[in-house]
């Protein structure tokens, strides 16, 4: 009696965490994906198909890539930023700009550091996570563009992008 009653209170809280999401409930993200990218001002940038998860490659200077999305709640969203870049490389550094109803654009900055092993090898992802911004319920562009410094040094290309996840930050 005493196993079935344990057995019993360990599926109900197995189940309970299941349809809960481990009782925190559901967080809202946007998942910003190469396949749905804007690359009328990619000059270059294009969707890399060779194996998924597919990514966004051939950046170079002056190019940009947007999405338009709709926000589903306001709230403070950090922003994950999955890409690749050579090892042996300096950091890139690029702008993310979040441009909602007709208020000024959030310009945020973020570094792009090596992540493969070698100079050669673009396979290995990180997930840059120290930026985020507080969001209106509503229609947001988002737009990623390198920025290049007069003493950048390195690969011509900036980053291999596999995916932006804006994540809303639950109180």
């Amino acid at each position: 009696m005493k196993k079935r009653l344990i057995f019993l209170m360990v599926a109900a809280a197995f189940l309970m965490v299941a349809l809960t999401g481990c009782g925190g409930g559901e967080t809202a993200a946007i998942k910003l994906l190469p396949k749905d990218a804007n690359l009328e001002k990619s000059r270059g940038v294009i969707v890399e198909t060779k194996q998924e998860p597919f990514n966004l490659g051939g950046w170079k200077k002056n190019a940009e890539v947007s999405w338009t999305v709709d926000v589903p709640k306001a709230g403070f969203y950090e922003i994950l930023i999955e890409y690749s870049r050579p090892g042996g490389e300096p950091p890139a550094h690029g702008i993310l700009s979040l441009r909602q109803n007709d208020k000024e654009p959030v310009n945020l900055k973020f570094s792009a550091k090596p992540t493969g092993k070698d100079k050669g090898d673009w396979s290995v992802y990180t997930i840059n996570d120290n930026c985020g911004s507080a969001l209106a319920k509503g229609k947001l562009t988002v737009v990623v563009a390198p920025k290049y410094n007069s003493d950048y040094e390195g690969t011509e290309y900036f980053m291999n992008l596999r995916s932006i996840t804006l994540k809303l930050q639950e109180k």
